[in-house]
Parts: C-alpha cells; sequence; structure tokens
C-alpha cells in the first residue's frame, strides 16, 4: 500500500508494509517506526535542539494556554473553510513538542463544525529536534482519549524526524499546512501542498513581545506591518491577535527562546528579564490564510 512518504536515500515512493506496518520503496531501503512512536528519516546535520531545561519551559509556558487565542483564530478559519470529500491531510511545519498540532485538533474535536472534520483527518508533524518529538509522542500516548471521544477526536497523529530543507514527502499530499511563529522559505512546503490546498501561516507582527525585544535591541522602533506573502500562494485572509498579558522573570526567558533573536541576547540582558516582572507583555501575531494557486 502507498503512503505519501519518500525514501529519504532515493526519493522514491515509499510502501506500506502491511504485516509489519513498516515502509520500504523499489530500491529495497527499509524504515520501522522508532519504538518511542515516530520515524526517523534524513536528519539534519546540526539540528536546533533546546536542553532539556528550555524544553520544559517552553512546554509549561504554552501549556499553560498564553497562546490560546491564537489557536482559537486558527480554529475559526479552518471551521469557515470547505475541504473537499474524503481523508483530509494536515501537517504541521517544524512542530517541535506537537502542543499546536494536538490543540488545534482537540479544539475542532470539542466544536459542532470541528467534528466532521478531525474525524476524516490524517495529522502529521514534522521537526529537526528528536527530543521534541520524543516528548509530542510521550505526550500522545499519555492522553489517549477515551473510545466515544475517539470517534470525533480522530486517529493519532504521526510524527517525522526529518531535515526540513527537503521533506521526504511526495508531491502535492497535504490538503492544510500550518506553519506557525516560522518564515516560509524556500519551496518544500509548496510542493507538499495539493492544487487549492490551503496555508495558515502565524507570523510575529511588528509589537511582538515589544518589551522583551527592546531590551535586546535598545534603538528599537517600530517597523511597517508586512504580510506574507508568496506568488504560488493566493492570500485569502487575514487576522491581527493581539493582546497583553503578566509574565513573570522565567516566562520571560522562556518566550525570548521562542524568537529568532535569542542568540542576542547577552548574561546581562537575560539577567535583567529573569529578575522583572511585566504587567502587560504585548503579545502581537499575524494569522494569514493562503490557497495554492
Amino acid at each position: 500500500m502507498k503512503s505519501l512518504y519518500l525514501c529519504p536515500v532515493c526519493d522514491q515512493p515509499l510502501l506500506i508494509h502491511e504485516a509489519s506496518q513498516g515502509l520500504h520503496c523499489c530500491k529495497k531501503h527499509h524504515f520501522d517506526k522508532s519504538d518511542n512512536g515516530y520515524w526517523v528519516f534524513n536528519q539534519a546535520k546540526k539540528p536546533q535542539i533546546d536542553s532539556r531545561q528550555i524544553m520544559r519551559a517552553k512546554r509549561f509556558l504554552l501549556e499553560s494556554g498564553i497562546f490560546l487565542p491564537v489557536v482559537e483564530s486558527i480554529q475559526t478559519m479552518i471551521e469557515q473553510v470547505t475541504f473537499a470529500d474524503g481523508a483530509i491531510n494536515y501537517l504541521d511545519y517544524d512542530c517541535g513538542e506537537g502542543y499546536y498540532l494536538r490543540t488545534i485538533k482537540q479544539k475542532l474535536a470539542l466544536s459542532i463544525e470541528g467534528k466532521a472534520l478531525t474525524s476524516r483527518w490524517n495529522t502529521y508533524g514534522i521537526t529537526e529536534a528528536e527530543n521534541a518529538l520524543f516528548s509530542a509522542a510521550k505526550i500522545q500516548s499519555e492522553t489517549h482519549l477515551d473510545t466515544e471521544s475517539d470517534a470525533t477526536y480522530g486517529t493519532d497523529s504521526h510524527f517525522i524526524v526529518s531535515t526540513l530543507k527537503k521533506l521526504p514527502l511526495a508531491n502535492e499530499s497535504f490538503d492544510l499546512i500550518t506553519l506557525i511563529d516560522k518564515q516560509l522559505k524556500g519551496k518544500e512546503l509548496i510542493r507538499v501542498l495539493k492544487p487549492n490546498g490551503l496555508l495558515i501561516q502565524v507570523s510575529p507582527a511588528p509589537r511582538h513581545l515589544w518589551q522583551i525585544k527592546s531590551e535586546v535591541y535598545p534603538d528599537l522602533t517600530e517597523k511597517e506591518l508586512i504580510l506574507p506573502h508568496a506568488s504560488e500562494l493566493e492570500l485569502l485572509q487575514t487576522e491581527r491577535v493581539r493582546f497583553t498579558l503578566g509574565a513573570e522573570g522565567s516566562q520571560a526567558i522562556a518566550l525570548l527562546e521562542m524568537t529568532p533573536y535569542a542568540w542576542r541576547a547577552n548574561d546581562k540582558v537575560r539577567k535583567k528579564l529573569a529578575t522583572n516582572a511585566y504587567e502587560a507583555l504585548e503579545i502581537d501575531f499575524i494569522i494569514s490564510l493562503s490557497r495554492k494557486k
């Protein structure tokens, strides 16, 4: 039986061996799911891997519901879309430990509009950081729902360790892709997205984490809002999600670690962030929904 995976060795389609549920290609390359519950394909030479301490801090922060307004906006966008009949393949790109993947899925499964979608969803998460997927798979195995809820929640997500520059995924495989707090680079996501497939991109807007960012960049000035754009995509909808929240120093450090400029923060800046308390830390995202032309 054919899968949507490509062999990371020779780029040939991977077939599912029905007896073992392993994968193999016509050139006799074989792959089995790891004992930890995810596939390990072509790993990056130098993956960006967080320490165990940082991973715990990020997970605690996300699980506290800090970004639920973002999840709810994504949920609403998905519920308003009309998908073709049949299975819906959904990929969360660079999914980390899977917070957004499982939370979006759970939110949809609990709503009237989303139940019909999640019952026919095949969900996938891919990242370069194997330690993050170890956590994602473990959380999934520990949070199986009861039999009655499983019917609406859908099947388990498929997790993949792979380099992100070249995805081990077949052309035009996915109906929906989410790209959360990451830049759209290269053509790989466009390649694996079906014609008329949808991309939901969550990008930091100008005021996002302003109080933290201004500690890293003392001469910071607010820039113009620029919407994500790619020539192969038709922009359908945008929504700006803005709110403030209270954050302790440890939470500020965890939020800093989620940014691409964390490496610029020296020890002095980190110490100042860790000892501060923020009553109104600005959260500012732009969420865009695009369709592949």
